[in-house]
């Protein structure tokens, strides 16, 4: 590994479908222990959101957040419609033992679809969190940092509070981006030995 130094990472992914099931895993570099007294400590996050009624009448649907406190890895969003506002908190926690940066991917699916729709697709996503900043966008992948070191036992702001289809759309647009995909990707790692969420990301992709 470069410079012998030890990395420790963690990635998170959850995905918002609007119409299919969502998948939810996590990979991370486990603690080592040396000669029986040094024990490495590990970087761990929590991917989550608040859990979302949704409620269908003769008026149409409406997503609720009834409890913020209720979280939960993934939701399904049925029914959308152009203007729809479907609330999406997407948070990452620090549950291990050493502070950490960390920084979020947002994969888009039918990205072709939803690029005649909407030119630029993150725009869906809203105004960020504090502390978090869009970095680039390669192919329909979008990365955000989070810039703050995130301590032990801290989260983040969510990066994003909702997704808002745009009303402008029309039958034929609406059809052709049905059943796309926000697959949210977290991904962490420790703050010590870097000076900035830039050159820990660096040296994260370098691996």
């Amino acid at each position: 590994m470069r410079n012998k130094k030890k990395i420790m990472i963690l990635a998170l992914s959850m995905i918002a479908v609007f119409a299919a099931a969502i998948t939810y895993a996590y990979f991370t570099d486990q603690s080592d222990t040396v000669t029986n007294t040094f024990t490495m400590g590990n970087v761990e996050i929590l991917l989550d959101e608040a859990d979302v009624l949704e409620t269908t009448s003769t008026t149409g649907t409406t997503w609720t957040v009834p409890d913020p406190d209720e979280r939960v890895p993934s939701i399904t969003y049925t029914g959308i419609f152009p203007g729809a506002e479907l609330p999406k908190d997407p948070t990452v926690h620090n549950t291990g033992s050493n502070p950490a940066y960390v920084r979020i991917k947002v994969t888009f699916t039918k990205h072709t679809e939803l690029l005649a729709a909407i030119p630029d697709p993150k725009t869906i996503l809203g105004t960020l969190g504090a502390g978090w900043s869009f970095v680039n966008a390669s192919g329909n992948t979008y990365e955000f940092r989070f810039a703050n070191v995130l301590p032990t036992g801290g989260s983040t702001n969510p990066l994003f509070t909702k997704v808002t289809i745009p009303a402008s759309l029309d039958n034929d647009e609406m059809a052709s981006i049905s059943g796309f995909q926000i697959n949210v990707i977290a991904e962490a790692i420790q703050a010590q030995g870097f000076a900035d969420v830039t050159a820990a990301f660096t040296a994260y992709d370098a691996q």
